[in-house]
């Protein structure tokens, strides 16, 4: 028995998130089933975390314990023979078993794509949140500096879910124009369900003129989600990168 690290990446849109249930097919069905096809063997793979439906990841980080003769490659060539063409194992390796996708998680970067153009660009439509109107990125860009540092997000999270704390830190937080893109990156030590969309959702209203980036602030502090605008759309998220060096976030 050896613990296997997978790097995903996925398109979301025909799947309901990650984590496997029963509305639905997940990403962590599909890998499971298709690793039980190819082992014979099952398998449950534990995620570094959830991503909504209709969410996207350029590397979600997993692992699972499996018995299996074949070699790393080989599981991995099997795997992205069979594996839909919306997923791909990027990067598959045997790791200590003290190795843990969730648990070992130092800092996640998520992007969120917003199309800010007159238009809608139909093969992007299932990556981006269309927004034909003029949008004040400096504007948007100071709002989101609001956020860096260790705050409660309460404001922010997800109704009807459950948390221990709504306290999270945050490392870096900013818009950039990236034509036909206006991308938001963000990096923090962990977010709360649809955390990242809530805020989207605050932080369009300012490129909108709809809310001052001071208004933006009392939001925050506030820790009501009843004040908060609707999340935006989960199709523009996308989960980055998971880190687990512990060093580089030791100046932190």
């Amino acid at each position: 028995m050896r613990r296997l690290k997978f790097i995903i990446a996925y398109d979301g849109t025909h799947y309901c998130g990650w984590q496997r249930q029963l509305s639905g097919p997940t990403i962590q069905q599909m890998l499971e089933d298709t690793l039980e096809q190819i082992t014979q063997a099952q398998s449950f793979l534990i995620g570094s975390g959830r991503t909504d439906s209709g969410a996207h990841a350029l590397a979600q980080v997993a692992h699972c314990d499996i018995d299996t003769r074949l070699k790393d490659n080989e599981l991995k060539k099997a795997l992205n023979s069979l594996l839909p063409k919306d997923i791909i194992v990027k990067e598959l390796q045997t790791v200590p078993h003290d190795f843990h996708a969730q648990k070992s998680v130092v800092s996640k970067t998520y992007i969120y794509q917003c199309l800010n153009t007159p238009l809608p660009i139909p093969h992007l439509r299932h990556q981006s949140w269309w927004l034909p109107m003029p949008l004040d990125a400096p504007k948007m860009n100071e709002a989101a500096q609001m956020i860096i540092g260790l705050h409660d997000f309460k404001s922010f999270k997800n109704r009807g879910s459950a948390v221990r704390t709504t306290i999270r830190r945050i490392f870096s937080s900013t818009f950039k124009e990236q034509e036909p893109f206006l991308i938001y990156e963000v990096e923090g030590s962990g977010f709360l369900k649809q955390m990242i969309r809530n805020l989207m959702g605050a932080f369009v209203r300012v490129g909108r003129g709809k809310m001052s980036p001071d208004a933006f602030q009392k939001l925050l502090l506030a820790q009501d989600r009843t004040q908060c605008p609707p999340p935006a759309p989960a199709r523009g998220l996308f989960l980055k990168e998971v880190c687990y060096d512990q060093g580089r976030r030791a100046f932190h």
